[in-house]
């Protein structure tokens, strides 16, 4: 029975309810956009490679791609490529709640591959920027180095709360590691509606442009920002708050989507 005592609990935790359902849509949103990344990293990188036509590689630009008789720079430049499926795959696995509560054991073995696969990213990352060169220019190779600097700060930040049994830190760091290590898909999903936007307005994107700077260091910091929204949402108990972040977070939803969508449609299938 509804009574004077329980009514003003009633519309905040309907809109408790409204922010664990917008969330859930970004996450929706933003695991499709994950997979069609994963999809085309082992359609057009494993087709290749598993053929021998590494040279076909290049098809695609990158910053530097393959470089014939570059042996430790091309298997440090795969293995991050590769690397990136399995932490984005897992990563996503990782945040599944039927998963944690009826498969422990896979949550933690999935956990450690996670972590582990970040790290070697990370690490891969660092040489390929810094030691073979392939950056744009500094101010977006030193966003990329700081991300990094996180995602293995916060992988040990969730190591060590989870060795302590501390489970809701160890959420916390975990969900911050996640979103910086998809930091570079974070950057795809971004790159694409902000070019449309300036193509709009007669411009063009370019690389040393003060837009996309902007778009290289959002990448990263916008989406650990945001997730701190959430959680001051989740603790908060004025339903202002709670409405306001669920609003902003259905409207990610949507962006995010639309940015996967134009992502795939103008980044990656056209090389396939």
């Amino acid at each position: 029975m509804m009574t004077a005592a329980n009514l003003p609990n009633e519309p905040l935790s309907a809109a408790q309810r409204t922010l664990s359902h917008t969330v859930s849509f970004w996450f929706i949103a933003a695991t499709l956009g994950q997979w069609a990344f994963i999809a085309f990293i082992l359609l057009f990188y494993g087709g290749h490679s598993l053929k021998g036509e590494f040279t076909a590689l290049n098809n695609k630009p990158h910053i530097t791609g393959y470089v014939a008789g570059d042996t430790l720079g091309n298997t440090q430049w795969l293995m991050h490529v590769f690397i990136a499926a399995v932490v984005t795959f897992a990563g996503v696995l990782q945040l599944l709640p039927q998963i944690r509560k009826h498969w422990p054991e896979l949550h933690r073995w999935n956990g450690r591959v996670f972590m582990l696969s970040a790290v070697i990213a990370t690490l891969t990352g660092f040489y390929l920027t810094w030691i073979r060169g392939s950056q744009l220019n500094l101010p977006s190779a030193l966003s990329t180095s700081l991300n990094g600097v996180l995602i293995v700060l916060f992988i040990i930040l969730a190591w060590r709360s989870a060795r302590q049994r501390d489970f809701v830190t160890h959420r916390r760091h975990a969900l911050r590691a996640y979103l910086l290590v998809n930091g570079v898909w974070f950057l795809r999903i971004g790159i694409v509606p902000a070019g449309l936007v300036l193509a709009a307005l007669g411009q063009k994107m370019d690389y040393n442009s003060p837009a996309f700077l902007i778009v290289s260091y959002a990448s990263w910091m916008l989406p650990i920002t945001l997730l701190q929204l959430y959680f001051i949402a989740q603790a908060s108990k004025r339903v202002v708050v709670v409405r306001s972040v669920s609003a902003l977070f259905a409207f990610l939803a949507l962006f995010t989507l639309g940015g996967a969508i134009a992502a795939a449609m103008f980044m990656w299938w056209p090389y396939l």
